[in-house]
């Protein structure tokens, strides 16, 4: 077997990779539909501390998987603060979801990779071309024409997920510093358990004791959650991120056609448009980062996945 052949995934491994975003990205995008018909018997909030209350429990198993150096205490205080601004990041997209259409809030949601960017600069040294600075812009541009300020009035919900995007960046960051010193394992489990105990705070001020209905629901989107880390994490170790990248995408689409068929809700022209400029200066970013680094693992929260 030649160098070559070890080193590059088949096109199999490819389409499998590719298979697994698309329904990771099914898994994360249904998600809305749960907390939208929890709503009524919950807080946002509170739907967002259960999700992660349930997954928390899915993933005690992994402690087994722990190293010595996941229990060292100078890591500790890594994985709290990183648990803190995700749980600000997925506590806002909760609430985002309940107030503005879903084709519209997971657009939004890919300027992520565009504050990821301004803060590798920033904080962590990584190269700032021109180039770069160009797609950011364009991103900036496509979340304009979305909202259209002094148009149309801008919602709470798209103020929300705007907020929110800059913390899911930093806790993105945050795990760009922890991933080379501690596991995925430990990475995965300290984040779901501070985001945990981080969100309770709020959710004491808006706490109603859920039905039994609601309880699995909120388990489901832990499960389903789960299930699309798992998804998105399997795939990065099989495929080549540039073939699978596109895929992340498609998250739109769903989106989009839950919002159509359960909701009635039906994106204009101006929607749809600045979607497609937030997707083409997310995706050419995302190109830039890999011709400057090669082939490289990217975090899950890269992909735009906030819960």
């Amino acid at each position: 077997m030649t160098q070559l052949a070890v080193l590059a995934p088949t096109w199999r491994a490819n389409f499998i990779g590719l298979l697994l975003v698309l329904l990771g990205g099914v898994f994360i995008t249904s998600l809305t539909w749960i907390v939208r018909s929890v709503v009524d018997d919950i807080d946002p909030l509170q739907a967002g501390f259960m999700r992660y209350a349930f997954g928390t429990l899915l993933l005690l198993p992994t402690i087994l998987k722990f190293e010595a150096t996941d229990l060292a205490p100078r890591l500790i205080g890594g994985h709290m603060m990183r648990g803190v601004v995700h749980a600000v990041s997925v506590l806002l997209w909760f609430y985002a979801v309940t107030k503005m259409t879903l084709a519209d809030l997971t657009a939004l949601s890919f300027t992520a990779p565009v504050f990821i960017t301004i803060g590798a600069f920033v904080f962590l040294g990584e190269t700032f071309s021109y180039r770069r600075l160009g797609g950011i812009v364009a991103a900036f541009i496509g979340a304009v024409v979305i909202l259209r300020p002094g148009v149309e009035v801008i919602s709470v919900g798209a103020i929300a997920i705007l907020i929110s995007s800059p913390f899911q960046a930093a806790s993105t960051l945050i795990g760009k510093h922890l991933a080379p010193r501690t596991s995925t394992f430990a990475m995965v489990f300290y984040l779901s358990l501070f985001v945990t105990l981080t969100s309770l705070v709020p959710t004491l001020f808006v706490w109603n004791m859920p039905s039994l209905h609601t309880c699995g629901l909120t388990f489901l989107a832990a499960v389903m959650a789960t299930c699309a880390h798992f998804c998105w994490t399997k795939s990065f170790q099989m495929a080549d991120l540039s073939f699978t990248q596109p895929g992340v995408y498609f998250t739109l689409i769903w989106a989009a056609a839950i919002g159509y068929f359960l909701y009635d809700e039906r994106p204009d022209i101006w929607s749809g448009a600045g979607a497609a400029i937030i997707i083409a200066s997310t995706a050419y970013i995302a190109a830039r980062e890999r011709r400057a680094a090669g082939r490289v693992k990217v975090p899950v929260e890269k992909l735009g996945g906030k819960a």
